[in-house]
């Protein structure tokens, strides 16, 4: 065959056709290019003509021949490449292809990698790169491989951009449920650190008041380091800044997962919409293994535009979160106002219309002394109560204008102060008064100083029962003190920041009264800030409390307010309703009212019993206008006993029960709820009728009453008939549940009595049958023939069942009658030894059994044995068909409640009969099936019920069941 010349062998070829004209291929080792064997000239040929990158490995060392094409792949391997050996090219990369190629130059089957990473050296780079290939064998002249045929396509491009979007992706996702800020930033950090070859370290700032020295909020990849960042001149530029020293900043850093170490990083500003100066900074580390072209440059544009983007919808989140909060918290607070108030309005308009009714209700209306002061009282609350609400709206408003005069602000507050002085003498406290003449006038509003002294000598005197109340008045170099000192409950010191909120309440509070708006030392904060003045209070808990007004001294510079350069009389024109509010609050405490001591002339009832057999109403309000009242109301038809809180009413329950309690809802020390749960908790009160008053109205709020276990919930104002009927009916129920109890009682000591005489009577006749059957069996079975044989063998049977259905039955009597005893019992010992009991007595059985260990629990262990036995043999019949059963016992892990169970792979049962299981004589298998009373599991539900616990089951038919159940212990 004539061999083709090589300038025909090389034409078409392009840049490297070109270049392989002019090679001197004698000098490599492919040798002249006329001893080239024919199919390595047809196979280049194709390579050269072909527009698709490829690549002819050919000869042992698979030497280089390629065309235009795949120039670019070589980067600056090309033409030192051309003719060379794959090792020698491919070094830094061939533990990776060189095995690949060597399987298919040794007669392998042709390969296919798509999108494979490799790090190929380009100048002092490793770069990153991707490529989709393939291998295949082309055979030489003499019909072996002779070489290679590499087809190939970069993927680098398409294999980063995706990265880099589902990055992206990732972090719009994951950062989308960010509730704040700091969170979306930490998100941000983690989804970017997650991308190690594009972001080899995330570094997340925020920019705080110095601007040159922002706070760091996130990090990943990154070794606390001395050194800082250029953000100054991110600031000042407005756009990026790439930082090349960074083994000069922040020392030399480690090298990468792939033997790259870091050496550039880039700084980009975080800009809020409308805003010039960035919020924040994202300072992402640069991959060594790719150099900083605009697209590189791009993709770091486009994360930290993702990351503000994130950042700002946290921003906004937080921002509407807040929003809603304190809308929420208005909310609330408008709530309890409403509350509050209600409660206060609705007493003193019982009071008013309580007497006011009766009296139209008589054959000539009128009204006694009593009443018209009751009714006076509270008309002046209510008086209070409003102006008191008038003046913080018209504060909240910005519409309250002090009139400021020249005052002799030590005679006004002494005169304040000294009309407390017979009413704090009469609670057995001593009242110190020391308010020496000032030097000069002070310019004060003198009705709004009214309010202030009186709201918290009033406050002193409520939470104070011993010792003293010490108000003085104080002159300093440009301000004047007040300070109100008393020797009271104190406040807790979780409490004192909130003590001059508007509406808020100590919970739980010691006070001579629970009534109150909730708005008085509010309002104090509020009239003192007009004044320019400032309020504190230090307290200690159990020790009392000290409030502190100061204001200053001078001609008044508030804008709000008018000022007269005139004194003003020192006059006290609102004392009398704070002082008749007061006085309730020490009014008789605790006593008992019979119609023999209280007139009734504004109640026509008639009593219909003796006194002292009369029922016993106990009576619980912290109001004492409306404890007076309700014990005229009542005491005509029943004994009355009345109390001024929650507290001192358990005690007289605990003490001598009454028939029928009836209680206000919010009382101090404790409240009427819990009241009724202290009074359901004792078994000598657990039964009595318990009637609830309260000023909050509305279905939920007597709904919520009735759920708590009380009787009945009267809504103030009520009329004093439909009170009377109500008590009287509910006084008449509780006798007719007593007369029912007692004969209850009567027919169970009857029922135990009536079966123990059965079970006696029952029992001696069974022992006969059951001996004279055994008799017959052993005697004379040989004169029986098989049919007699079975007869008798039944009648066995039949008296076993009944022997056992006896003693079940009372198992069944003496579990509902034992008194419970708790000591340590340890269940698996129980479990233990019943199984092996139930093993001996069947010895042909297969049962697998598995006990956990330490089943430790505080219980009765009489009662838990019984409740185990029968558990443990209901498993155990329930798996007889088995070959091999398994019975389980153990706890289940990770709940709060200690949950038990025992566990069979029986006959299971279908679960919608569950709710029959527990119940005596239910059986959901045929007698044929298997046999039992059916009294077993009702007696595990009963001891289960008297430890406070609850029993349930799981089943599935074939497939065994579960049984659970509770002691009334928490898991530990």
């Amino acid at each position: 065959m004539v061999s083709a010349p090589s300038n025909d062998l090389f034409a078409g070829g392009g840049e490297m056709g070109a270049l392989m004209r002019t090679t001197d291929w004698s000098r490599t080792k492919l040798g002249p290019v006329e001893t080239w064997p024919q199919s390595l000239r047809t196979m280049l040929g194709v390579v050269l003509g072909s527009r698709f990158p490829m690549l002819l490995w050919w000869g042992p060392d698979l030497l280089h021949l390629y065309n235009d094409a795949y120039r670019p792949i070589l980067r600056d391997k090309h033409p030192a490449s051309l003719a060379a050996p794959a090792a020698e090219v491919w070094a830094e990369v061939w533990d990776v292809a060189g095995p690949m190629a060597r399987s298919v130059q040794d007669g392998g089957p042709a390969t296919w990698t798509e999108d494979l990473q490799l790090f190929i050296k380009s100048g002092d780079m490793a770069e990153e790169t991707y490529f989709t290939f393939s291998y295949s064998p082309v055979p030489g002249d003499d019909g072996r491989v002779g070489g290679l045929l590499n087809t190939v396509q970069e993927t680098t491009v398409k294999v980063r951009s995706e990265r880099q979007i589902r990055m992206l992706h990732d972090l719009a996702a994951q950062a989308a449920d960010a509730t704040s800020e700091d969170e979306a930033y930490r998100i941000a950090a983690e989804v970017l650190a997650a991308n190690e070859l594009d972001l080899p370290f995330v570094l997340l700032y925020v920019v705080n008041e110095n601007p040159d020295a922002p706070r760091i909020v996130a990090a990943r990849g990154w070794e606390n380091r001395e050194g800082s960042w250029p953000f100054s001149e991110v600031i000042r530029t407005g756009h990026d800044v790439v930082v090349d020293d960074l083994s000069a900043r922040f020392g030399l850093l480690p090298l990468s997962r792939w033997n790259g170490r870091l050496e550039q990083a880039i700084v980009l500003p975080l800009s809020r919409a409308a805003q010039s100066t960035p919020s924040a900074f994202l300072v992402a580390g640069l991959s060594p293994h790719r150099a900083l072209d605009d697209r590189y440059r791009r993709f770091f544009h486009a994360t930290a535009d993702q990351v503000a983007n994130v950042v700002a919808n946290a921003r906004a989140y937080e921002a509407e979160k807040k929003r809603a909060e304190a809308l929420a918290e208005i909310d609330r607070a408008k709530t309890t106002f409403f509350s509050n108030v209600s409660h206060e309005f609705r007493t003193p308009l019982t009071l008013i219309l309580g007497p006011v009714e009766d009296a139209l209700a008589l054959p000539t209306p009128a009204l006694q002394s009593e009443s018209l002061k009751a009714i006076h009282r509270s008309a002046l609350r209510l008086l209070r109560l409003v102006n008191s609400l008038l003046d913080f709206a018209r504060i909240e408003a910005g519409r309250m204008q002090l009139s400021r005069v020249r005052t002799d602000l030590a005679t006004l507050t002494a005169d304040l102060a000294s009309s407390f002085r017979s009413l704090v003498e009469r609670a057995g406290l001593k009242l110190v008064v020391e308010c020496p003449r000032l030097s000069e006038p002070v310019y004060v509003d003198p009705a709004q100083w009214e309010k202030i002294v009186l709201n918290l000598i009033s406050n002193a005197f409520k939470f104070t029962f011993q010792g003293e109340i010490v108000i003085s008045l104080g002159a300093g170099a440009d301000h004047v003190t007040l300070t109100v000192r008393d020797t009271g409950t104190g406040i807790p010191a979780r409490e004192l920041p909130h003590i001059f909120e508007r509406f808020h309440r100590v919970e739980g509070a010691k006070g001579r009264s629970f009534e109150g708006t909730g708005i008085g030392l509010s309002l104090v904060q509020e009239l003192v800030r007009l004044h320019g003045g400032a309020v504190r209070v230090a307290s200690i808990e159990g020790q009392g409390s000290t409030f502190e007004v100061t204001i200053p001294t001078g001609s008044p510079n508030v804008s709000s307010a008018r000022s007269v350069d005139r004194a003003a009389p020192p006059v006290v024109t609102a004392v009398a309703p704070y002082l008749l509010e007061a006085g309730q609050w020490i009014g008789a405490g605790e006593a008992t009212f019979d119609a023999s001591s209280i007139p009734m002339q504004d109640v026509s009832v008639t009593p219909d019993s003796p006194s002292a057999t009369r029922p016993r109403i106990l009576v619980a309000d912290d109001n004492a206008d409306m404890r007076d009242y309700l014990a005229r109301l009542l005491s005509a038809r029943w004994r009355v006993e009345v109390v001024e809180d929650g507290q001192a009413a358990l005690d007289s329950a605990r003490a001598n029960p009454p028939d029928l309690v009836l209680s206000d809802v919010m009382m101090p020390q404790l409240d009427g709820v819990s009241l009724l749960r202290e009074l359901r908790t004792l078994p000598q009160t657990s039964q009595v009728p318990v009637l609830l008053l309260s000023a909050r109205a509305g279905e939920e709020a007597m709904l919520t009453g009735l759920e708590t276990g009380a009787d009945d919930y009267l809504v103030k104002p009520f009329s004093s008939r439909e009170l009377l009927a109500r008590v009287q009916t509910h006084l008449e129920l509780a006798r007719m549940r007593r007369e029912w109890a007692s004969e209850l009682q009567r027919v169970n000591r009857e029922l135990e009595a009536f079966s123990y005489s059965v079970s006696h009577d029952l029992r001696a006749p069974l022992r006969a049958i059951d001996g004279f059957s055994q008799a017959l069996a052993s005697e004379y079975a040989s004169r029986l023939d098989e049919q007699g044989l079975g007869y008798l063998e039944r009648v066995r049977s039949a008296t076993l069942r009944m022997g056992q259905l006896i003693e079940d039955l009372l198992n069944l009597s003496r579990i509902t009658r034992a008194t419970l005893r708790r000591e340590r019992v340890d269940m698996t010992a129980i479990a233990r030894r019943v199984l092996t009991e139930l093993g001996e007595r069947d010895p042909q059985r297969n049962v697998i059994s598995r006990v956990s260990e330490r089943l430790v629990v505080q219980g009765d262990p009489r009662l838990l044995t019984v409740m185990l036995e029968n558990l443990l043999r209901n498993g155990w019949k329930f798996t007889s068909k088995r070959p091999i059963a398994t019975i389980e016992v153990g706890k289940v892990e990770g709940v709060e409640e200690a949950v038990f169970f025992v566990r069979d792979d029986g006959a299971g049962f279908n679960m919608d009969s569950a709710q029959r299981l527990f119940a005596p004589f239910q059986r959901l298998h045929a007698e044929s099936e298997f046999d039992g009373t059916g009294i077993g599991l009702a007696t595990v539900q009963r001891v289960v019920a008297r430890h406070g616990g609850r029993v349930w089951a799981e089943a599935a038919i074939g497939k065994g069941a579960t049984f659970f159940f509770t002691l009334g212990e928490t898991a530990s």
